[in-house]
């Protein structure tokens, strides 16, 4: 759900769907209208200039739950895991999927706070003012958040500052959803670009060593990549 008023949320899907048809209609045009590859998503690919901000404390468990079930396949590796939720949400899943493992969820204001009131006995922290000596986990999950940020650079370089075992990243798989043919911007209006799987790999292979990947058809088919730290060089 967005935060928009309805009718700019409405002139908004207009304009992306329209533009969506067009670029699709154009094919392989679009490589000569836009011939750069942008966070390694394909020459032609048209990314959204701008997204409608995303109201995440309505969601509960009907997206992802694949993502949360792999990690937990992880947390059961370790004694007493711990987990780092980066981009958490409505924290819905953090808490009823892994609940039984120590908790830390983080995420922007207004959801911060809405957090803390909703879950007062679970720990949360405000992404704006975080202390990155704070962030230590066994497992770091970021689903489904990379495709609503403008430039991921920044969300891949915070993420590779956290001391952290596992980081378990996901984010919808654009040709199982859109088929091959798709330019782009997405149709889904809080997102600025979405990645195939090649493309997906290759992005985060700049930041991370990639140990699994999977594509889960499930409600929202994300495809999940289970990564590691590359070496200090």
């Amino acid at each position: 759900m967005t935060t928009s008023p309805i009718w700019k949320h409405r002139l908004f899907i207009i304009l992306r769907i329209s533009s969506k048809t067009l670029y699709k209609l154009l094919g392989k045009t679009n490589e000569r209208i836009q011939p750069l590859e942008f966070f390694s998503v394909k020459a032609g690919y048209h990314h959204a200039a701008n997204a409608e901000s995303f109201d995440s404390t309505c969601s509960s468990d009907e997206f992802q739950r694949s993502v949360y079930d792999l990690a937990d396949s992880f947390a059961l590796k370790f004694d007493d895991a711990s987990i780092l939720d980066v981009g958490c949400g409505s924290g819905y899943k953090l808490v009823h999927m892994l609940g039984q493992y120590q908790t830390t969820g983080i995420e922007v204001e207004p959801v911060y706070s809405w957090l803390l009131q909703k879950y007062p006995d679970r720990k949360w922290l405000p992404y704006q003012s975080i202390g990155m000596a704070e962030l230590n986990a066994d497992i770091v999950i970021c689903s489904d958040v990379i495709e609503h940020i403008k430039n991921p650079d920044e969300l891949m370089d915070f993420l590779k500052k956290i001391n952290f075992r596992y980081l378990i990243l996901s984010t919808p798989e654009r040709d199982k959803i859109c088929g091959k043919n798709d330019y782009g911007p997405p149709e889904n209006t809080s997102h600025y670009r979405e990645w195939n799987t090649s493309e997906f790999k290759l992005y985060v292979s700049r930041w991370f060593n990639i140990h699994e990947h999977h594509v889960f058809n499930d409600k929202s088919i994300s495809q999940v990549a289970v990564c590691s730290k590359k070496p200090a060089s």
